[in-house]
């Protein structure tokens, strides 16, 4: 019953820190993030299939289209670490980012692999941050949020050289 809430939850925009949290509090670390990410990365797949469904035209209108052109260079030359980093960036919106990719070149494949492989590490954050969360303001709940962070910056250093890597190979073309 969770897989399936966090897959649904996925595609309707529920925000996924709160069910990725709520793996750890209600199954432990290790089985809330097995759950969590197989329904995210469901949920995360039938979003994007339903953005390649409606099309680009369709999902630029609701998105906006400078979104969309901004990532799509990355998207088709470095689909699964594209989005990897993604999954790390703590600021672009789960489910928007998901049917954002459904309308890019990323291949389907890519785009599960990297999507399954960016969530192990924020879910297991929110997973252990759930767990803890008796003791929220213990050693172990302070070293989490700072893996989180870490994570984080990771994801934006990493995001901003692959974008400068498109745009330098766009203006050689």
């Amino acid at each position: 019953m969770f897989l399936v809430s966090c897959a649904v939850g996925t595609a309707l925009f529920f925000p996924k820190p709160v069910l990725a949290t709520a793996s750890g509090l209600l199954f432990g670390v290790l089985p809330g993030v097995a759950l969590a990410v197989a329904g995210f990365t469901v949920g995360a797949l039938v979003a994007f299939l339903v953005a390649r469904g409606l099309g680009r035209q369709a999902v630029a209108r609701r998105l906006g289209e400078g979104r969309l052109r901004a990532v799509e260079t990355v998207f088709a030359r470095r689909g699964v670490a594209a989005t990897l980093v993604l999954r790390l960036l703590p600021v672009v919106p789960f489910a928007v980012s998901n049917y954002a990719a459904g309308v890019t070149a990323v291949r389907p494949r890519s785009f599960t692999l990297g999507t399954a492989l960016g969530l192990v590490p924020t879910t297991v954050v929110a997973a252990l941050l759930g767990d803890a969360w008796e003791d929220f303001g213990s050693p172990r709940s302070i070293a989490v949020a700072a893996v989180w962070v870490v994570l984080a910056g990771v994801g934006v250093v990493w995001g901003a050289r692959l974008l400068k890597r498109a745009s330098v190979g766009d203006q050689r073309a």
